[in-house]
């Protein structure tokens, strides 16, 4: 081959090359080089969503989306120094020199710890966040707990942007494009912060839980938890060096009474006498028992070598002698409900338990719900190793041993013996409609059979005293139907007093209390102009009754537009403590319910 050949195949080649090369670059690679070039080019500023927030029953918002303005040192620095400025500052700076202000943005929460267990926080972004989802942005905030976490997806928003030129020294020119934030839905709830309020202030500080519920509906109208926390402690903006907000939110976490844990939906309790309800149905439902059972209560119960005492003659020495099942709710009488639970057997005791609803979480939106514990021979011998006993039975029967429930399922079963065994499942979202409720299939005999006791305990004679006033009749008047007697203004309910834990040397177990009641509500019945009489208080205890007044004064002009409902279930637990280890459902449970149910009524 002679040189001009070779010649032209190396320009040949050569030329081939760089085709490829040419096509490499603009076809197959193009974009990407594309976009490489205008990273050097441009610059692309984030611009924060405004987060969805959520609104009360009365369409108030519940928490607060708050800018915290700073300013820029150095205006066309890709990543300036930052200074923060006041609000008032930023408003002036707007009219004058705009470019220079940047923001980000914080929660708060007016309601505090009165709302902080439904509601729950938000937080910054963690590694695990940023592992388990690569959508996540670093300075982006989540939900932490409560509806904030449960909702986060549908109220966090999308982010806009700012599309800059740079130039040759890395410094911003003029706006290419602008895309605005996206913001968060806004959702609508059932919460009743004033209600929430006054159930905090009613339980004073004392572990436990209060939930106040549309027993037509289920729609939660408040749910508290005590001791609680300031949302706020771990949202508002703080420096790094404020080793005081350090501290507090250290000892937040890791304090002894847990004030992060929400004990109206993760608390397994022992029921006590509330379960005589699920006793009873279960009774009724196996033709166990009827209206016209009799059980001689002669304070003892004795099998073998073990005995079982009634809480009456146990504490009094006394006794209900002949009782039937309606006088034995209303008195709570133990030696009924062990014979009851005798008669009608731990698997149909289970049964009825596990159709009401319980051994199984609610659903509530808040998240982090415990299911209980409904146990029957199978269970203790799968789990326990253990055979079940007759001793067990009479446990079983009147709430004890290894029951356990939560409030929020001690409201949901007190809903549905109001509201003529329609279960409405537990919510915190606002619904025209009760559209989550089905029946069980209970017969409606035995429900007012149910429901004669619980107007029984609420009655003179009862174990409910703080209520009897409700209720007051004379003896020879004929006993009401408990639908007319809730539309009079008549309560229903039950008290409950749990033993839990290792006996003491005298044989004395620490208790919890419970209270559970349905109230009727009508506008023509409450007091819309209470006079506030301070009359001989101290300096702490008018304070105190004229946030309720005033608390009041708000919620009235509020109900007076929106739809009361017809009848609430009211459900309180309060805990024991070191300090009071013997806790009372007549005494602390119901005094806190009839606190709440005062204040809805009458006023302070």
């Amino acid at each position: 081959m002679n040189r001009i050949a070779i010649f032209r195949l190396i320009v040949l080649a050569t030329f081939t090359l760089f085709l490829f090369r040419l096509i490499d670059l603009q076809l197959i690679r193009g974009d990407r080089f594309r976009e490489l070039a205008n990273s050097n080019r441009l610059f692309r500023w984030q611009i924060p969503p405004e987060r969805g927030v959520v609104l009360d029953r009365f369409g108030q918002p519940l928490m607060f989306n708050h800018r915290q303005y700073q300013v820029k040192k150095e205006i066309e620095a890709l990543y300036p120094e930052l200074q923060k400025i006041d609000q008032a500052q930023a408003l002036a700076m707007m009219a004058t020199n705009s470019a220079r202000l940047e923001f980000e943005l914080y929660r708060s929460y007016p309601w505090s710890d009165a709302l902080a267990h439904v509601l729950g926080f938000v937080g910054s972004v963690t590694v695990e966040d940023l592992a388990t989802n690569n959508r996540l942005k670093s300075q982006d905030k989540l939900g932490k707990l409560g509806l904030e976490k449960t909702w986060d997806k549908e109220m966090r928003g999308r982010y806009g942007f700012a599309e800059f030129e740079i130039n040759a020294l890395g410094h911003r020119q003029r706006v290419i494009f602008e895309q605005q934030a996206q913001a968060g839905l806004v959702i609508a709830s059932s919460l009743d912060p004033y209600l929430s309020q006054v159930a905090k202030l009613a339980l004073a500080g004392r572990p436990g839980a209060v939930v106040i519920e549309d027993a037509q509906t289920g729609q939660i109208l408040s749910l508290v938890s005590s001791p609680s926390y300031d949302p706020n402690l771990l949202t508002l903006p703080h420096e790094a060096s404020d080793t005081q907000h350090q501290q507090a939110i250290g000892e937040l976490f890791n304090s002894e009474s847990r004030p992060l844990f929400n004990r109206a939906v993760s608390g397994n309790y022992p029921p006590g006498s509330i379960f005589k309800l699920v006793t009873a149905l279960a009774g009724l439902a196996t033709d166990s028992l009827d209206a016209q059972t009799v059980v001689v209560d002669e304070g003892v119960l004795t099998v073998g070598d073990y005995s079982y005492s009634n809480w009456l003659y146990t504490a009094l020495g006394r006794t209900d002698g002949p009782i039937k099942l309606v006088r034995a709710i209303a008195r709570s009488n133990d030696i009924y409900f062990y014979k009851a639970a005798e008669w009608t057997g731990p698997e149909a005791i289970s049964q009825m338990a596990k159709q009401l609803g319980l051994g199984q979480v609610t659903g509530i939106e808040i998240g982090q719900e415990a299911a209980g514990l409904i146990p029957n021979p199978a269970w203790k011998e799968e789990t326990l190793g253990e055979k079940w006993y007759l001793g067990n039975t009479y446990h079983m029967g009147i709430g004890q041993g290894d029951v356990l429930l939560t409030p929020i399922q001690v409201a949901q079963l007190t809903q549905i013996i109001v509201n003529d065994g329609e279960l409405c499942q537990p919510s915190v979202k606002f619904r025209i409609n009760a559209d989550d409720c089905y029946s069980l299939g209970l017969d409606p005999d035995h429900l007012e059979l149910v429901r004669q006791g619980m107007l029984g305990a609420c009655s003179p004679g009862g174990t409910a005293a703080k209520f009897f006033k409700f209720n007051a009749r004379e003896e020879t008047e004929p006993v009401p139907n408990s639908t007319s007697a809730l539309d009079a203004g008549g309560v229903l309910c039950k008290t409950g007093t749990a033993e839990f834990g290792g006996a003491n040397e005298q044989g004395a177990r620490k208790t919890h209390a419970w209270f559970t009641m349905a109230g009727g509500l009508d506008l023509d019945r409450i007091d819309q102009n209470p006079a506030l009489d301070i009359g001989e208080l101290s300096a702490d205890q008018i304070k105190l009754k004229q946030e309720l007044y005033e608390l009041r004064q708000d919620w009235l002009g509020l109900v007076t537009s929106y739809n009361l409902p017809q009848r609430v279930v009211i459900t309180v637990l309060v805990e024991s403590t070191e300090e009071e280890p013997y806790k009372e459902g007549s005494r602390e449970a119901a005094q806190v319910a009839r606190t709440i149910w005062d204040w809805m009524l009458v006023g302070v």
